[in-house]
């Protein structure tokens, strides 16, 4: 088992010279062989401490106090430092609608990098062995997975390790019983709630009964080839999103026509490291809970918009993918403060905080004006302007590329749809309103209305000059 251990570690350059690692120490066969393990093999990798963790989830009752205490008496009898950690388990579960095995993972991996922290270690090592792999690999093929799925547990992700991921779990009870090192079984690992405890015990048996005595170890050499291809695959799909990828915290962009000719293999993927960056830029965001939701029909669909019309949308778990002229561009679908309405008094100047922008009214054109200004009849307003967002019944009226041609009233709505404006977009866009007649659209196109526009006679203007007071 340990010429095993030291060869994986050896492969995925697992540690360098002087690493301190933490350990997650349950009390179970697994994580007890691990310690024992690297603790045997510390001089040979150079490891400068060791560390150990124990996280106490709740679930198992009057036994979780049992567990405890079993794993500070080892700790204890090793001289190895250990924090303790309390989790709320099934509070987690309900608070974020994860399943117990769900907020238990994610309780122990925010407490294992706490831990590392305070120790002030660099690697985090995990007791996953090969059996925890290909029954990995085994529901994520029933519930549907891409190549990356079937490629099982990563042996390294970031700063933790498994260094057991080639050991089969029966290579770890010999290593223990020939050690005479105890251990605790928790009884949950034998009830049939679970998913991966069925598969445990009565997949895996029924395939080696049906098919190859050896099914565990044929899979996880699968596994390993699988995984040579994927990270080749992956290799490809960096360069390539790095090269049709642009954007910032709120969006990221990807351009549709580069992304098109794209082998699908390759686009997929560059659609889901677009998808994995803005997450991970939004801390507001559930990152796991989105990814792991994100089906390959729902990266199809993204893809699909690069052969759609500017203006098409579609919606994904806490994302919005939209198609705007070159470009599809992913966004967060978390909801935005609405702007509220704002009366503009003539004159006046009026801030306007949520957009960064000062507004001032005047019947006078000042002699310099480094402002965005427009002038429209005076005499053609009868009531209060305001700026607001859309409502129901707004309407503009433009001319049209027809210099000769009469201008045309048009709904804003069909303005919006003219202009391929996104979807989600449309009820953010500030607009200059005049009753239910826009006077101003502020959006990239800026188009006033026509039927307010001086023609050059008036002397009756009312001037409206915007400032961003992000420039000041």
């Amino acid at each position: 088992m340990l010429k095993t251990i030291l060869q994986t570690i050896k492969s995925h350059t697992m540690l360098t010279s002087g690493d301190s690692i933490v350990i997650g120490l349950s009390g179970g066969a697994d994580s007890v062989a691990l310690l024992h393990a690297l603790i045997s093999l510390q001089s040979q990798l150079q490891i400068s401490k060791i560390f150990a963790v124990h996280i106490n989830h709740g679930l198992r009752g009057e036994f979780a106090a049992n567990d405890e205490k079993f794993a500070q008496d080892i700790c204890n009898n090793l001289q190895i430092p250990i924090k303790i950690y309390h989790a709320n388990v099934r509070g987690l579960a309900k608070k974020e609608s994860l399943t117990i095995e769900e907020a238990g993972r994610k309780l122990r991996y925010i407490h294992l990098r706490d831990a590392c922290t305070a120790f002030g270690a660099t690697k985090i090592a995990t007791g996953h062995h090969q059996n925890d792999n290909v029954e990995t690999v085994i529901m994520n093929l029933a519930r549907g997975s891409g190549l990356r799925g079937l490629c099982g547990i990563p042996p390294t992700n970031g700063n933790i390790i498994r260094p057991l991921l080639d050991v089969p779990r029966l290579e770890i009870e010999k290593y223990l019983s020939e050690n005479n090192i105890s251990y605790i079984t928790d009884g949950s690992n034998f009830s049939q709630e679970y998913a991966r405890n069925r598969i445990r015990h009565a997949v895996l048996p029924s395939l080696e009964a049906a098919t190859n005595p050896q099914v565990a170890q044929t899979v996880a050499k699968n596994i390993a080839n699988l995984r040579t291809d994927e990270e080749y695959l992956e290799s490809v799909a960096q360069k390539a999103y790095l090269k049709c990828a642009e954007g910032t915290t709120t969006h990221i962009s990807l351009n549709a026509k580069k992304l098109s000719t794209l082998p699908q293999a390759i686009s997929t993927r560059v659609i889901r490291k677009a998808i994995t960056a803005l997450c991970h830029q939004n801390s507001f965001i559930n990152t796991s809970t989105i990814t792991s939701t994100i089906t390959s029909t729902h990266i199809t669909s993204v893809l699909h918009l690069a052969h759609l019309q500017p203006g098409k949308e579609i919606h994904l778990p806490g994302l919005i993918a939209h198609r705007e002229h070159s470009k599809i561009t992913i966004t967060t679908s978390a909801k935005t403060t609405k702007l509220k309405d704002y009366l503009l008094p003539i004159p006046g100047t009026v801030h306007i905080p949520e957009l960064q922008m000062t507004i001032t009214l005047s019947k006078t054109q000042q002699k310099s004006n480094p402002h965005y200004t427009k002038s429209f009849e005076c005499g053609m307003v009868s009531e209060a302007l305001f700026l607001r967002t859309r409502r129901s019944g707004d309407k503009i009226t433009l001319q049209s590329s027809d210099p000769l041609s009469k201008p045309f009233t048009k709904k804003l709505s069909d303005y919006f749809a003219d202009t391929k404006t996104p979807k989600h977009k449309r009820d953010t866009i500030p607009l200059i309103a005049h009753g239910s007649d826009i006077l101003w659209v502020l959006d990239a196109k800026n188009p006033t209305n026509k039927k307010y526009i001086s023609t050059g006679k008036s002397q009756n203007l009312l001037w409206i000059s915007i400032r961003s007071d992000a420039n000041e």
